[in-house]
């Protein structure tokens, strides 16, 4: 209601009115048009404001799994009372957060996030949401503080038109936000080994050898009571007599040789058998914690392989028969101190069945003088000698070379080996030396 006083200025004359009507017409023009059909435009001001952060542990080594707990906190203020006081208490809030999804990303962190988008629903003025952002750290991940950027969408009342009679209809209008929200865990150092170089000596079948490598700590923690040990894929075919080596103190960039001894198991075949470093150690809170794996490789070689190279050895039945056989390493190992033997029969009775034949290297040939005797052989047949030669391996184990067979034929004698091989023409030459014997002596009797 407006009050007018009763004098002579509460009369207006027809050029004032018609100023009144122009102003009011201008101020018409000028505000929204839907004010002019009953529409109130009220905005809000207000608006969600998300934040993130992670819950529980957030500290991570290179290379493990994680699953953090991230927790979705909006700290907008509830304005609803405020604004629309004649409302129902939870009509709207326009600092509420409308459909939220949360995309988590890797960003520049060393990370790769294996969690898809996630649906967080509404959340209201100070509610939560919680998700699970799963990924894993990288190995070579360095140590520090690292953020995974967390991209929200969602929506939010900003306007409030109140249309109708009266004003008494309501039509929200929303808007769409996108935030990066971001969300920081840690990274600690770790001991970290690596291979500089690994050989292997003596790694032979049916013996022992040592593999030896030097291992650097390419990581960033230094390691208390560090061992290092090397296991084998196949623990058949190898077996660890000494597996580990005690370093204690393992700092970054320390340098550390590692030498173990396995065991091979005989008729191994020659070439690379995978194994694995790993290691265990104490970090700087005292927790024992275990090094990633570390790929090698076990060298196997051949060893000293041996061979008979001669063709059959010919002989005549009779007693000390020599007979020449050469062997030859055909393996890629030395063979010391290097013995061979025959193996002789009821047939053919060795009487010189061991030769020293000395060091013996790849490639090399040597040469074998035996004695047998052949009294019962049959002239024409064929027999079979086995051979066998013992000799030390570069660590001085004692080895046995697999057996080699070769032959010996049996002849004819020719010549003297006829008459002296056969009995008949020995009591003949004896009965004819002993009758010259006796002619010999008559004679001389008679000159005298």
């Amino acid at each position: 209601m407006v009050h007018r006083s009763a004098g002579k200025g509460s009369s207006r004359s027809p050029a004032a009115i018609s100023v009144l009507m122009g102003l009011f017409l201008i101020l018409a023009l000028l505000c929204p048009p839907l004010s002019a059909l009953g529409f109130i435009y009220l905005d809000t001001g207000a608006q969600p404001d998300l934040v993130a952060h992670a819950e529980g542990v957030t500290e991570y080594y290179p290379g493990d799994a994680f699953a953090m707990t991230v927790v979705l906190t909006n700290k907008g203020r509830d304005t609803a009372v405020q604004i629309a006081p004649r409302l129902s208490p939870g009509a709207y809030d326009p600092s509420t957060a409308i459909g939220v999804t949360v995309w988590p990303q890797a960003g520049d962190a060393p990370v790769t996030i294996k969690s898809l988008p996630v649906m967080a629903g509404d959340i209201g003025s100070w509610g939560k949401a919680r998700l699970t952002v799963s990924g894993t750290v990288f190995q070579n991940a360095t140590p520090g503080f690292h953020t995974i950027p967390l991209v929200v969408k969602y929506r939010y009342v900003y306007a409030i038109p109140m249309v109708g009679d009266q004003f008494s209809t309501i039509d929200l209008l929303y808007r769409d936000k996108e935030q990066v929200l971001p969300v920081t865990f840690r990274v600690r150092g770790d001991v970290r080994p690596a291979i500089r170089n690994v050989s292997c000596e003596n790694m032979v079948p049916g013996s022992q050898g040592y593999l030896t490598a030097l291992v650097e700590n390419t990581g960033y923690a230094t390691g208390n009571s560090v061992t290092l040990r090397v296991v084998p894929a196949d623990n058949t075919t190898f077996r660890m007599v000494d597996d580990s080596v005690f370093i204690g103190k393992f700092a970054p960039g320390d340098v550390v040789p590692l030498r173990v001894r396995i065991a091979v198991r005989e008729h191994t075949a020659a070439g690379s058998y995978p194994a694995v470093l790993i290691g265990e150690y104490k970090d700087d809170a005292g927790m024992i914690r275990a090094t990633r794996e570390v790929p090698l490789g076990i060298e196997v070689l051949r060893g000293a392989v041996f061979e008979v190279v001669n063709q059959d050895v010919v002989i005549t039945p009779g007693r000390d028969r020599a007979i020449t056989v050469g062997f030859r390493n055909t393996g890629d190992t030395p063979a010391y101190d290097a013995r061979a033997r025959i193996i002789g029969s009821h047939v053919l009775v060795p009487s010189v069945d061991s030769v020293d034949l000395g060091t013996i290297g790849p490639g090399e040939t040597v040469t074998a003088l035996f004695v047998i005797s052949a009294d019962a052989a049959i002239p024409g047949k064929r027999y079979v000698i086995d051979s066998e030669i013992k000799y030390r391996d570069e660590l001085g184990a004692l080895m046995l070379s697999d057996p080699m067979s070769f032959g010996i034929g049996i002849r004819e004698p020719e010549g003297l080996d006829a008459i002296t091989s056969n009995p008949v023409a020995l009591i003949v030459i004896a009965g004819a030396i002993v009758l010259i014997a006796d002619a010999v002596w008559r004679l001389r009797r008679r000159k005298r």
